[in-house]
């Protein structure tokens, strides 16, 4: 939807940009697992929203379910590695949950 060309004008909108405050990709961790080439290759080019906001802009990447690799594919994909970040990590155990396999 970010990428459709209805969303695309808007992006251009300069009135729009500047009322943009942040970009949030909430569920991020399906960058990694939904960029393949046939479902949703559109994930990969998220980071071309960059080219609209500009530096100003911060994104935000938002995920409960996230590996070390899932993690570096997120960063490299919405191209955080180009400026500030800062993260947040609590983990992924949590003890009011039961794991069971049949």
């Amino acid at each position: 939807m970010a990428l459709s060309d209805s969303f695309t004008k808007l992006w251009k909108d300069s009135r729009f940009r500047g009322k943009l405050q942040a970009i949030f990709v909430d569920e991020a961790h399906c960058v990694d697992e939904w960029s393949g080439d046939e479902f949703r290759p559109l994930y990969r080019q998220l980071n071309t929203l960059r080219n609209y906001t500009g530096q100003e802009v911060p994104f935000v990447a938002c995920t409960a379910t996230c590996s070390s690799k899932t993690f570096d594919v997120i960063w490299e994909t919405l191209g955080f590695g180009h400026r500030p970040f800062w993260g947040l990590d609590i983990g992924s155990r949590r003890h009011n949950l039961t794991y069971l396999t049949r």
